[in-house]
Formats: structure tokens, C-alpha cells, sequence
């Protein structure tokens, strides 16, 4: 090897040539070029056979290598059990009756896995779901929750596992982190400085710091600790030998299986870049001798994100389109500096059983271990440690902390968004480098006096018992933190004093590593059983019992019927039940919202704000105009006479036995005989209509019908109820704005507002009270109470009760909590249906029907008669401009409806229409991330021949 172009030290290459290690591993997997410097010296004369170089793959494929580099399995497996253990401890399935949902793997990922087996399994699509809100494209929730591979694993497992093999995953991402870590230190050990039991303990450390567990159950966010340490690893191969494929394969996967936390780690790469660059020594930092070499490695490491983003295209520009349908505009947030904690808040975060919560208020989660605390301060006395290094990890600290001090910054690394809950989603990477640092000081504790040491241990506790004093840290328990930190800073004292000055290093090394796996145990379950105090973890019963009652009937109506057809059902476990059922349905919870088909949805009646719907507050009425045609509901809920009964399910005994104590009801399908279809045809009068010219869901639907009809007169399908009487007590009424202000007095009673009145006609009864500030209150139906109103699901429409004609109704709003009641001064909120008029609106609508004769979850394809009036054709699909619509053949404009779906116009007579959902970012994204594959493999093989020419 010409020395000028790599002036590697005689003593680097010989340990190179003696045996591979992880990096040359790494070398042949991810560059596959033909640099193999970990070949054996052959001093033997000339000769053509010894000359040829070996097969690459049998050097290191081999008995001798596998045993040689079996530690680093231990890398995998010992986090991977230790996890294991903390869920076994905390009782989870099957050793015990609960499961790892928590938080929003409860109630939304989950639901999105279940769908992602659906589509992979069964029928679904990867481009849209219409088990979302009306209907909505899901590519964006794939982009954001599931493009991980290691998603896919949920389709290994029979649907009755979902939650087991949540609990794989979890367990094999863990294990993973540990093993990544493991490559890395090895990578960045020298040989003769190499301990095997370390690189396995601090693997560990750094899988199951309080990020990795806390943050477990957002699974998707995992694959960035997974891979940070091959990125940090090709960062500096990077610089060091202009070897980018490490690189560029680590960041690339980091990104497509998480875009959102794969921006905060490209936002740590061009930060990291120039620490690294200026951290390596000058005669490690440009091993190829090449001029220019800063700029040079600069332009690798930005035409190597180029690649990247060009591969993660269809991912990244799917994930875009997704946000552009509201959730940029989810929150407003202040870019107006200031600092979010004092710094000792955040030192009270690096101890065991520090956890605080997960609420918005919640501080970083950067515990790493105990061990890691005692030896952070030694890093920095450890001669052996090149100045440059201590400097970098100052830089590194001094970073993050203002960072995540900062609001502005703070906001930068969550996308100029502020995070909604989960704070500090970023704070895993100042956890990497706390373990790493910890681990460069293990390896040279030699070098440290005992009494430095002692001092160090002290130091540390007294700053425990300064936090102790302080009645703002609450999460600092005295047994679960002060106490438990003061054993395990004892036990490492003395392990740590028997390791520096021991010959039997090895020995104190695995002891060490003992109370290690007993720590990360210990601060993990602490972690768990916070996190359970804090956001609830649910049973496994409860998820399966409800799944395994309401599946069955969902599967009896779907083979009954496999036309296309929208379904729901009165009552729910959480808002995306009907990804996991498999219907198609109306109640959905994302972070990849669309805010027009949420406040569509809400103004129809129904509960729905903020990032999700949910079917509550639905009507007869609803149900016509969307396409609601099975209803499933259990035996105390009230079901409108004309719905047909079409099956009925009896979960019986063997239910209890499997879900004890679990309640349940005979639950039936109903069938909507008024259920109209995907796409009808109606007046072109409807294009003028603004949603908000009415105060009230009934008044709307009205007002949409008869526009929908072309009727001259006002179709009144909800009849309003006139209120005969109005009082109050324990309130003063005020007046503000087109609302009415109930403020409570100083008297004992609770201030309530009653309304009295007559049904006018057999039936439900429905009540809706419109407010801009809404104050949650108890709504009562005659001295019954009904709901809690205003509340968080309450502001919709709520059924009253069934009445019979002329009985009397008198309802009462019930201040709670609240002073002040705020109500939209109205003539009524009550309403009934006229079940004569709702079937002659159906039969007006009906008659230019979209007919489906084919169709997929992204597709579709039939007949439409459309008479003279009704040449605008109204779906009940959220507008999109994704959608592609033809009517014979014939490429057709989209319009706007409603503020919300999709029109567009066909001339009299009988059409073919077909309607195709394939968005630009699908296809173009595709395109893109094909040839960004394409332009790698091309460099890749161009670097490998330059490389072969050179010989190098």
C-alpha cells in the first residue's frame, strides 16, 4: 500500500491484519468492495496461488470468528432478557394477564398494526383506508407508525397475538440496540484496550436507558437508537477512509422507518459532522492522504443525504402530503425564546426512579445507569484520552442541554411544531454519547486513584441529597431513588476499587456487569410502573375481550353482504376500532390528521375534534347521507323501528370463562334500509353552501337535503321541538356575543338551567347545545342523567330519550365545576325525525345512485344513471386531490363540496365512472426512490472499481 496515500502506523495495520473486527465485518456486508485489510500476512515467497486474495466471506465466516466475536451476541441477548424480565415482572401475557399497550400504542399504533396485517394478510390497501374518518389516505400513517421492517413482524402472528407479537418487537429492537452498541464500541476499541464484558455491559446500558424503555411502546421511534451507532460509526468511516455506504444504508434506514425522528437525526449528523471531523486526530483523519480533505469529506457526507433523501422519497414525500391535510396547523406555537427548566431540574433526571411523566410538563429521560454517573466525571481525568475528545463531549453536552433548555431550539428539533406531549423526543442521542463517554473511562479506570474515585461517589450523593431537600422534585422517591442510587453507588464503588487495583480484572468485570443487569432491571420496572401510574397500561383482556365479542358479528354481516358499505357500531374501547375489526367505519385517531373531514364531521353532529373522530352522535339522518348501511349496537341501546335486524351474537359462556369478569351484551346487526351509496347524484344548488350559515347539525342536514333535492321548499327531516318553558337557578344570566352567559351565585345549590317542552311525535329525542367556549356541564332528561356535556366527547348531538307523543320533556344543564355556562342564544336545541320525510329524501336521492360493480379500497368502478338536475355528483369521500376521476373514459375536475368531499359532474344519461386514488406522491415519490436506489448501487460500483484500481 503506497504510504503517502494512507499513512496508517506500522502497530495500526498489524492489528488490522491479525484478525477482523466488527468494522471490517461491517466492511463486507455494507461495502462490499474488496478492501479486506483484516487478511492474514502471508510472509512467505512470491507466489501466484498465496498472492490471491481470499474469499472475503469465508475469512470471516468462520468457527474461529463466531467464537471470537460471540460477545457481541451477548450484546443482543443480555438487554434483550433483561426487558423480557421487566415485562414478565410487570405481569405481562403469558405470565400474567396484561399486556405492553399504553398511552397511544393503546389507542392508536396498535390499530394501525392490525391493519398493517390486514393489508399484507387480507384485502387492505397501503394507498387509502376507509376505516379512517370518512375515508383517508394511508400512506401517511404507514409513513409516520409502520414503515419500520420490523413492523411486518405482527404478520408472522395469528390475529389473536396481536399484543404478543408487540411484545417480540419490542424485545428485538432492544436487543438490537444492544448489539448496534456493541459494534460500535468494538469498532472504537483498540485491541490491547478491548474488554469483552464491558462492551456487553455498557450495550446494555445503552439499550435500556429510560428513554429506550419509557418511550418503548412508540415502537416506530425505536429504530433510530437502533441504528444511531451505525451512523455515528459511518459518520466517521466517513471522514477517516471516504467510506459512505455505512453511512448512507444507517441514516437512509433510520429515515424511512421514522421520518420524524429520522429529521432529528439528520439534524444531529450535520452537527455531528464537524465535532467529529475536528475530533480525530490530524494523522486518523485522512487515511487516503487526499488535498482538500475537509471539503472533500463534506461533500461525501451531503451527496450521501442526497442519496438518502432521493431513496426515502416515496416515504418522506407520502409523510409531507399527509401533514398538508392539517396537522401543520394542529398547534400555533411561540417561537419567543425561553427557558424551559432550570439546569438542576434536568440533573435530577440522570438518577434511577427519576421518572416524572410523560405530560407535557415532563422534563428528558437521559438515566443511563448509575454506573454511567460515576464515571462521566472521571472522562475527563483519564489522561489517555486525547484533549480534542474532552472538548467534543463538552461541546456534545453544552449542545443538548440548550437545546432542550431552549424553546426555540426546542422547537426546531420537533419540526417548528410543539410536541403534544413525549417531550424531548431527541434526548436519546445525548444518552448515546453519556454511555459511550462512561465507557472510555471504564476501559482506562486504571489510571484513576481510588481516592478520586471515593470523591467522585460523594460528590454524586451529596447532589442526591441536595434534590432530595427540594419539594419541586417529586419524582425523586426516597427509596426508589435516593436510597436504591446509594446502594448501587456503594456496590460500584467497591467493584470499581477491586477493578482498578485487582489482577483479576475479568472477574470483577462480570460482577460488574451483574449488578448492571440487576440495575437496568430495577430502573426499568421503577420506569414501567411510573409510566403505568402515570398513563395507565391496559389488560390484555381488555383489548382481546373486546375484540373477540364484536368480531364475530362483523365477520357474520361482511358474509352476508361484500358490496362496498360503510358500518359502525354504538359503542367503542377507543377511537380506531374499526382498523382492527376490518370495517369500514367513522372513528379514527392520527397525528396524520385531516382537519377538514374532522370539522365536516363535527358539524353533522357527530363527536370529533383536535386529531380524531369518534361515532358518537350519529342519526338516522347521518347515516343516510354517508352511507352508513349496517349498524352494530348492543341490547340496551336504542335502534330506530325501520332498521332491519339482520343477526344477532350471544358471546356466552365460554367468553366468560376466557374474559372473567368482563361485562358484556347481546349485541345485533341492523341494517339500514335508507343507506345511500358512495357517489349520488344531486342539484348543483349544494356548490353554494357554507356549513357554517347554521348554528345547529339538524338545521345543516336539513338545509344539505334540501339543497341536495332541488326543492323549493325547505325539507325539514329534523323537526325542531319548541320550547314551551325556560328557567334557571343558582345562576345569574348575563348576554355576550350571541350567547347567553349562566354565571353561578354564592348560594349551596348547584346552578342549572331547565328547558320543558312536548315530544311531537313518537320517537328519539335529540338535543344539541352550540358554544364557542364551552364549559363542561351534566345534562339531564327528566331528573335522569344522560351524558356530561362540553366535555371532551360530549359536544355532539346526544339522544334524550324515546318519547311518546305530547309526553313532557324537561331538560337541565347542571353546572359542575365550571362558573359560567356559555350557550348560543337559539330558539331551541331539540329535535326530532319525521321518518316520512327521510324516506322521501332517500327515494329522491336514490335515484341516481352511483352502482359499484368493481372495487378495492383504493379504487372503483360502475354505472351511474344520473337524471336531468342531479348532473353534480356528490361522494362521501374526503377531498383529495389524489383521486382521479373518469366518467366514460374521460378524465373529470374535482370539486370541493361541503368544505370537506368530492364532487364533480356527469351530463344526463347512463355513465361509466371509475375512481382511482393514486396521489403524485406515490407515484412520482416511487419513481424517485428507484432511481436514488439506482444512482447508490451506480457510486457503489464505481467506488468499488476506483478502489480496486488504486489497490487500496
Amino acid at each position: 500500500m503506497d504510504t503517502q496515500k494512507s499513512p496508517i502506523t506500522s502497530e495500526t495495520k498489524l492489528d488490522r491484519i491479525e484478525e477482523p473486527t466488527a468494522e471490517d465485518i461491517i466492511d463486507i456486508i455494507a461495502d462490499a468492495d474488496d478492501d479486506y485489510d483484516f487478511i492474514e500476512p502471508d510472509d512467505t515467497p512470491d507466489t501466484t496461488e498465496k498472492k490471491k486474495k481470499r474469499n472475503p466471506f469465508a475469512s470471516v465466516f468462520t468457527k474461529e470468528c463466531f467464537i471470537k466475536y460471540r460477545f457481541l451476541g451477548l450484546c443482543f441477548l443480555v438487554p434483550a432478557l433483561t426487558m423480557w424480565l421487566i415485562y414478565i415482572a410487570m405481569g405481562v401475557y403469558p405470565f400474567g394477564r396484561e399486556s405492553v399497550l399504553v398511552l397511544d400504542l393503546n389507542g392508536q399504533y396498535v390499530y394501525y398494526f392490525e391493519q398493517l396485517r390486514e393489508i399484507v394478510c387480507g384485502s387492505g390497501s397501503f394507498l387509502y383506508s376507509f376505516g379512517r374518518a370518512l375515508g383517508g389516505e394511508f400512506m401517511g400513517i404507514y409513513a409516520y407508525y409502520l414503515a419500520s421492517p420490523f413492523s411486518y413482524i405482527v404478520c408472522l402472528f395469528p390475529k389473536t397475538m396481536i399484543t404478543e407479537a408487540l411484545l417480540c418487537m419490542f424485545l428485538l429492537k432492544t436487543g438490537l440496540c444492544g448489539l448496534n452498541f456493541g459494534i460500535y464500541l468494538n469498532y472504537k476499541t483498540k485491541k490491547r484496550d478491548l474488554n469483552k464484558v464491558a462492551v456487553v455491559i455498557f450495550s446494555t446500558m445503552y439499550a435500556l436507558t429510560a428513554f429506550a424503555v419509557v418511550q418503548q411502546h412508540n415502537t416506530m421511534w425505536i429504530d433510530n437508537l437502533i441504528f444511531l451507532p451505525l451512523i455515528v460509526m459511518g459518520v466517521e468511516r466517513l471522514i477517516k477512509q471516504g467510506r459512505f455506504k455505512l453511512f448512507t444504508i444507517s441514516l437512509t434506514w433510520a429515515v424511512m422507518s421514522n421520518f420524524y425522528i429520522g429529521y432529528m437525526t439528520c439534524i444531529f449528523v450535520l452537527f455531528y459532522f464537524f465535532v467529529c471531523y475536528f475530533t480525530i486526530a490530524p494523522e486518523e483523519r485522512n487515511l487516503r492522504g487526499e488535498d482538500a480533505h475537509f471539503g472533500k469529506s463534506f461533500l461525501r457526507i451531503a451527496g450521501s443525504s442526497i442519496m438518502m433523501i432521493l431513496m426515502s422519497a416515496v416515504i418522506i414525500w407520502s409523510a409531507y402530503y399527509s401533514l398538508t391535510f392539517g396537522k401543520t396547523t394542529f398547534s400555533d406555537p411561540s417561537f419567543e425564546f425561553h427557558a424551559k427548566f432550570d439546569l438542576l431540574d434536568l440533573v435530577s433526571k440522570l438518577f434511577i426512579g427519576s421518572y416524572d411523566t410523560v405530560r407535557p410538563e415532563g422534563l428528558p429521560f437521559v438515566y443511563c445507569g448509575t454506573l454511567t454517573l460515576i464515571l462521566l466525571p472521571l472522562y475527563f481525568m483519564i489522561k489517555k484520552i486525547p484533549f480534542r475528545e474532552k472538548v467534543s463531549a463538552v461541546i456534545v453536552a453544552i449542545f443538548f442541554v440548550i437545546s432542550f433548555s431552549s424553546s426555540t431550539i426546542d422547537l426546531v428539533w420537533h419540526g417548528f411544531q410543539r410536541p403534544n406531549w413525549l417531550n424531548y423526543r431527541y434526548s436519546f442521542i445525548l444518552c448515546f454519547f453519556m454511555v459511550y463517554y462512561a465507557y472510555q473511562a471504564f476501559i482506562h479506570i486504571k489510571e484513576i486513584d481510588t481516592k478520586v474515585l471515593f470523591a467522585d461517589v460523594a460528590a454524586w450523593a451529596f447532589v442526591l441529597l441536595l434534590l432530595q431537600k427540594f419539594d419541586d422534585y417529586e419524582w425523586i422517591d426516597d427509596y426508589g431513588t435516593v436510597w436504591l442510587s446509594f446502594a448501587f453507588f456503594v456496590a460500584y464503588l467497591i467493584l470499581m476499587r477491586f477493578h482498578v487495583r485487582s489482577v483479576l480484572r475479568e472477574g470483577v468485570s462480570v460482577a460488574i456487569a451483574s449488578v448492571v443487569v440487576l440495575e437496568c432491571f430495577v430502573g426499568g420496572l421503577l420506569n414501567l410502573v411510573a409510566l403505568d401510574g402515570d398513563v395507565v397500561y391496559s389488560s390484555r383482556d381488555s383489548y382481546r375481550s373486546f375484540i373477540d365479542k364484536v368480531q364475530p358479528l362483523v365477520d357474520e354481516i361482511q358474509a352476508q353482504d361484500g358490496s362496498f358499505y360503510r358500518m359502525e357500531k354504538t359503542f367503542h374501547r377507543k377511537t380506531n376500532d374499526p382498523l382492527a375489526l376490518g370495517f369500514r367505519g367513522f372513528s379514527n385517531s392520527t397525528s396524520t390528521l385531516n382537519k377538514s373531514t374532522i370539522d365536516f364531521l363535527n358539524q353533522l353532529g357527530l363527536s370529533s375534534k383536535s386529531h380524531w373522530t369518534k361515532y358518537l352522535g350519529g342519526t338516522p339522518v347521518f347515516e343516510m347521507l354517508m352511507g352508513v348501511k349496517y349498524l352494530i349496537t348492543e341490547e340496551s341501546d336504542y335502534v330506530p323501528d325501520f332498521y332491519e335486524k339482520i343477526c344477532e351474537y350471544d358471546p356466552g359462556d365460554e367468553y366468560k370463562e376466557l374474559y372473567p369478569g368482563r361485562d358484556y351484551e347481546v349485541m345485533s346487526g341492523y341494517k339500514n334500509p335508507y343507506a345511500l351509496s358512495l357517489a349520488y347524484g344531486v342539484s348543483n344548488s349544494l356548490l353554494n353552501y357554507s356549513m357554517e350559515t347554521e348554528d345547529l347539525p339538524f338545521e345543516r342536514m336539513n338545509d344539505i337535503i334540501t339543497l341536495m333535492t332541488g326543492s323549493d321548499e325547505d325539507i325539514e327531516v329534523f323537526t325542531p321541538i319548541a320550547v314551551e318553558e325556560s328557567d334557571y337557578s343558582g345562576v345569574t344570566l348575563t348576554f355576550t356575543t350571541g350567547h347567553r352567559v349562566y354565571t353561578a351565585d354564592s348560594s349551596d345549590r348547584t346552578g342549572k338551567v331547565e328547558y320543558t317542552m312536548n315530544a311531537e311525535r313518537d320517537g328519539m329525542v335529540y338535543c344539541y347545545f352550540p358554544s364557542e367556549w364551552k364549559r363542561e356541564c351534566d345534562l339531564y332528561a327528566n331528573g335522569k342523567k344522560i351524558s356530561t356535556y362540553f366535555g371532551n366527547e360530549t359536544y355532539r348531538i346526544v339522544e334524550l330519550g324515546y318519547f311518546h307523543e305530547g309526553e313532557e320533556i324537561v331538560v337541565s344543564l347542571h353546572l359542575t365545576d365550571n362558573e359560567k355556562l356559555y350557550i348560543a342564544t337559539l330558539p331551541t336545541y331539540f329535535y326530532s325525525i319525521d321518518e316520512e320525510a327521510l324516506a322521501a329524501a332517500y327515494e329522491t336521492l336514490s335515484e341516481s345512485e352511483f352502482v359499484i360493480e368493481e372495487y378495492t379500497e383504493s379504487s372503483f368502478k360502475g354505472k351511474i344513471d344520473v337524471n336531468v338536475g342531479d348532473e353534480l355528483i356528490y361522494t362521501t369521500i374526503p377531498y383529495d386531490e389524489g383521486w382521479k376521476v373518469t366518467v366514460d373514459g374521460e378524465k373529470v375536475k374535482l370539486i370541493e363540496t361541503l368544505g370537506a368531499t368530492i364532487s364533480f359532474y356527469a351530463e344526463p344519461g347512463t355513465h361509466t365512472v371509475t375512481l382511482d386514488y393514486r396521489p403524485d406522491c406515490i407515484v412520482y415519490g416511487s419513481i424517485i426512490s428507484v432511481c436514488g436506489f439506482i444512482i447508490f448501487i451506480g457510486v457503489c460500483t464505481v467506488d468499488f472499481l476506483v478502489r480496486k484500481k488504486r489497490k487500496y
